[in-house]
């Protein structure tokens, strides 16, 4: 048996890559390899494609840790878009090359396709409809976020045969067996698992982790717990040797931390985690792009992230209002925030190299509250990154919105939500103008992104 794995484009009006890669369907591919599967994998957001850079005729835009830009091409706004007075774009490969790449490959018994943010799925569509073209009578899968968050859309407008909701393997492989009559096969047992597939990548620069599975909290801003309905963790010690493998046999230097609550119970994982790196004096840059828990940071995790190259770790701060910390969740405080930079300070961050999430347009949010948290982080010295919030349906902040069930996907994304209001468009890019100028201010001793 031949399975097709497709991480489809990004249309949106704005995407970069922070150590983004298609976890989940990285890890399917590893089960099926288990068995016996050939794999064939086309990642349409592959940066380092040797054929993108062929086409191209230039290297991709990186920094110093293998982030970077995109490359992109615009196109058509869906109607509901029209009055968005920003450009529409398609990000990663050309639809072309994409084509181009589909007719080298074998035909497939299975093509799955994995999806991201439900905002995007006009580009799911499009791939459906390509891989329906390039390979008729072959039935294509879909799952991953959209898919599973917005399950009934999923099904009347992507075009799949089936679109699978949920994310646990078991799942996955009774719908792939239902689709083909072939699986996997029966695992040792139901919680065991394989790391992502990363040989498929022929030029890889770095690898995105998630040591765990699910999150023991429940922000109301957040829908990750619809995705991933119980928590689990991985062992330490297959992560790190997982680390070490890639390190040292794919070259891969740069490695960024996805779990949704990574320092959560730590002496039970990510300090044995971090501690293993260090014994097996695996030299690499690990990055934490999804913000970490203010409350569990110790100067005992400060120093061990310092001593394993830990580059500009990310705290998720969210607003620095008490009122708004207790009704989102509370993930944190204030005084967890100061203890947290104070920690990474003392373990030798210097100013600048610590960073701090702050969500902009939660429902009921003013204006004054960002700017309080703004200033409230900049008096630590920290880079901040403003997050727009975006809508998720079945959460709380959703259900406050008042936006209903029938809202266009489309209207989910956190680039345009609040754009239809002239006036707090106005102030939002006040805020973001005084954020890029604390972040120059601060520049001069930080390092690269």
């Amino acid at each position: 048996m031949r399975a097709l794995l497709i991480n489809p484009w990004i249309y949106d009006f704005a995407a970069y890559d922070l150590w983004s890669k298609p976890v989940g369907l990285l890890t399917i591919a590893s089960h099926l390899k288990n068995a016996g599967w050939q794999i064939g994998l086309i990642d349409c957001l592959d940066r380092f494609d040797p054929d993108l850079r062929r086409h191209t005729g230039k290297p991709p835009h990186t920094t110093g840790y293998g982030s970077g830009s995109y490359y992109f091409e615009a196109i058509e706004k869906p109607a509901v878009l029209k009055g968005i007075p920003r450009e529409f774009k398609r990000y990663g490969l050309p639809a072309g090359l994409f084509k181009e790449k589909l007719a080298r490959e074998e035909r497939p018994d299975i093509i799955l396709v994995t999806t991201g943010m439900t905002y995007w799925y006009p580009s799911y569509a499009d791939t459906v409809k390509i891989l329906k073209e390039t390979f008729p009578g072959v039935p294509v899968m879909l799952g991953g976020i959209y898919a599973s968050l917005c399950y009934d859309h999923a099904c009347k407008y992507s075009g799949a045969d089936l679109v699978h909701r949920g994310s646990e393997m078991d799942g996955i492989f009774a719908s792939i067996y239902k689709i083909t009559g072939a699986g996997p096969g029966k695992r040792k047992n139901s919680s065991e698992s394989l790391f992502p597939y990363y040989d498929l990548y022929p030029d890889l620069h770095y690898a995105t982790l998630r040591t765990s599975k699910g999150c023991p909290f429940r922000c109301t801003y957040c829908g990750w717990y619809f995705l991933d309905r119980s928590y689990s963790r991985l062992d330490p010690g297959a992560v790190v040797g997982e680390i070490a493998h890639l390190n040292r046999k794919l070259n891969v230097k740069d490695f960024s931390f996805y779990d949704d609550a990574l320092l959560y119970d730590a002496e039970d994982h990510i300090i044995k985690i971090l501690e293993g790196i260090l014994a097996e004096n695996i030299k690499a840059c690990f990055h934490t792009p999804n913000g970490l828990h203010s409350v569990f940071m110790t100067r005992e995790i400060a120093d061990l992230f310092k001593r394993c190259g830990f580059v500009r770790p990310r705290l998720a701060l969210e607003t620095a209002s008490p009122a708004g910390q207790k009704a989102t969740g509370a993930k944190t405080t204030n005084e967890d925030f100061l203890r947290a930079v104070s920690s990474l300070r003392d373990a030798g961050y210097r100013p600048g190299e610590a960073g701090a999430y702050i969500l902009i347009g939660l429902p009921g949010q003013t204006i004054k509250e960002v700017e309080e948290s703004v200033k409230f982080a900049a008096a630590q010295d920290v880079r901040i990154f403003l997050e727009e919030y975006s809508p998720i349906p079945g959460t709380p902040d959703y259900e406050r919105s008042g936006l209903g069930e029938n809202l266009d996907p489309l209207l989910h994304n956190n680039s345009i939500f609040w754009l239809h209001d002239a006036g707090q468009r106005r102030e939002y890019q006040r805020i973001k103008d005084r954020v890029r100028g604390l972040n120059q201010r601060i520049r001069g001793s930080c390092l690269p992104l």
